[in-house]
């Protein structure tokens, strides 16, 4: 599957997240306009802070002339979507943020037992309405000194809680047609880690 399909289908998945989200959230009369403040609220609760573009800017800079000194260990856990900036413009896509942010977007990464490779993970990108949750499982692994972390998706999953409700196997890319981030910066507590994907756009995530 190529990235672009696999985009089409997450956005499409988001629109149907949208509704059902609206429908079981309906007694919250509040939420929409309490989101910004109660995010806020807890984004400052729990970090000091996070970078601006102009940094993750000359980071990435950085990081493309001598790399960024990101290691395997350290990019272990569940990170939380924060921020995003589309290629070319300086200022953040308040829209897609807040949505992702609102439907608790998160990135896991695991170390892949399953194969004997010292950088493969086991990657799960996922999305949360209630209870509700889909998500996309597959395997990466690091490359390069900035580095890169090329990725794919074997499978996708519609979960209530633990239970997997549906799940449905993706056909798997060719390699040089797989998505990626490359890698830019991870702070010395790891709270953020800060990447820019295939398609051009800037990431940052928070460390759940």
């Amino acid at each position: 599957m190529t990235l672009a399909r696999f985009l089409l289908i997450d956005a499409a998945l988001i629109l149907v997240g949208v509704s059902l989200f609206l429908t079981l959230q309906s007694e919250r009369k509040k939420t929409k306009f309490s989101v910004s403040l109660e995010d806020s609220k807890i984004r400052g609760e729990s970090f000091v802070s996070t970078p601006n573009l102009e940094q993750l800017l000359e980071l990435e800079k950085l990081a493309r002339d001598k790399g960024s000194g990101i290691e395997f260990d350290s990019l272990i856990g569940l990170w939380k979507f924060e921020s995003v900036w589309k290629q070319g413009t300086d200022k953040e896509d308040a829209i897609s943020s807040s949505l992702l942010r609102l439907f608790y977007a998160s990135l896991e990464l695991k170390r892949d037992y399953s194969k004997q490779n010292l950088t493969g993970f086991e990657i799960t990108n996922s999305i949360h309405f209630g209870v509700l949750s889909i998500r996309f499982v597959g395997f990466g692994n690091l490359k390069g000194s900035q580095p890169l972390l090329p990725f794919f998706f074997e499978r996708i999953e519609l979960k209530l809680g633990q239970s997997v409700l549906f799940r449905r196997l993706l056909e798997v890319p060719e390699e040089r047609n797989r998505p990626f981030f490359a890698l830019i910066s991870i702070d010395d507590s790891g709270q953020w880690l800060a990447a820019r994907g295939r398609g051009g756009g800037l990431a940052l995530w928070l460390k759940n």
